[in-house]
């Protein structure tokens, strides 16, 4: 009886609206010039249209919801598009044409790290309360030379069941995988992907994307 009860309840539950919530916090310090740019925007317009990761998204119950942050140094963060519900082909094809019309909002700017986790987190506002995960993507060439140390933010953020991916376009002297392993990423089944340049930006963020939208992949 008490199993019946335990089913009912679970049947009457209303679905989530979404599977995921998701910030993606691209990095426009004044290490990335405009190529570069233009790959990483360009970059993850084809990721999110890439086959296996548009058929996984449409399979999710109630889609995902993404946005996306620009971020250099102290006071440089700026929401370059609003959420969008992400369920059909449909919604992710107006989603990259919207993203992929985006200009870069700063110019050589610091890195601040500390202050774009900040920024992305406070995106998670009552637009996407109902979503079961909570996940923000940083992606980066270096490690930060501004603002606030780095670690007690993540750290803080992720107690609050949030995810911190990383996204590393790798070369910069200061090694700057082995820092966002250490020092940015936190949270459940976090993990970092690495792309040898900034032209393989692209495949490293559908690799990304595979992960991150599958849990029982992100658990192993």
């Amino acid at each position: 009886m008490r199993l019946v009860f335990l089913i009912l309840i679970l049947l009457s539950a209303p679905a989530r609206a979404c599977d995921v919530a998701l910030v993606m916090a691209l990095d426009v310090s004044r290490s990335v010039d405009k190529y570069e740019y233009f790959l990483m925007r360009d970059g993850i317009g084809a990721a999110f249209q890439d086959a296996e990761v548009a058929d996984l998204i449409e399979t999710l119950p109630g889609g995902i919801m993404a946005t996306v942050t620009q971020w250099g140094g102290l006071g440089q963060q700026r929401q370059a598009i609003r959420w969008y519900t992400l369920r059909t082909r449909a919604d992710i094809n107006q989603f990259v044409v919207d993203f992929t019309s985006q200009h870069r909002g700063f110019w050589m700017a610091d890195t601040a790290v500390a202050e774009a986790l900040i920024h992305a987190d406070a995106m998670f506002g009552p637009e996407v309360a109902d979503c079961r995960r909570r996940v923000i993507d940083v992606s980066g060439d270096g490690i930060a030379n501004a603002g606030n140390p780095v670690l007690p933010v993540s750290q803080a953020i992720a107690s609050k069941g949030v995810t911190i991916n990383g996204l590393v376009i790798d070369g910069a002297r200061n090694d700057p995988v082995t820092w966002y392993e250490t020092t940015v990423i936190a949270g459940p089944f976090r993990f970092v992907v690495v792309a040898r340049s900034y032209d393989d930006y692209r495949e490293a963020m559908v690799r990304k994307l595979l992960r991150e939208l599958t849990p029982a992949l992100s658990m192993r």
